[in-house]
């Protein structure tokens, strides 16, 4: 696997840290996992270090700096943060079909 450059590893991962609904962000056994239309990405542990590993057009590229812990603990709680705002979002529709069914005359 060719070599990921740090310098565009941190870009890349501020852009999906920046806008995370772009990315179907899923946690794993594994780590993270999230891709576009265009990339595919995951940040998954190795050892006692956690890899950035990204695939583009078939070829992947992975980035071994060890500095991506801090990074996947951003991300999961950006990810849980977007599931409660989910949750939440379902919670208040059902609660306006309640009321609607509530004030139907029957």
């Amino acid at each position: 696997m060719p070599d990921l450059k740090i310098q565009e590893a941190k870009l890349l991962f501020k852009k999906i840290h920046s806008n995370p609904k772009s990315y179907d962000l899923k946690i794993n056994e594994d780590g993270i996992a999230g891709s576009d239309d265009k990339i595919s990405f995951r940040l998954y542990r190795n050892g006692e270090r956690v890899d950035f590993e990204v695939t583009i057009d078939g070829l992947t590229f992975t980035n071994t700096t060890g500095e991506w812990n801090n990074a996947m603990v951003m991300l999961k709680s950006t990810i849980k943060k977007l599931e409660r705002e989910d949750e939440n979002i379902k919670i208040e529709q059902a609660i306006d079909k309640l009321r609607k069914y509530l004030s139907e005359e029957n």
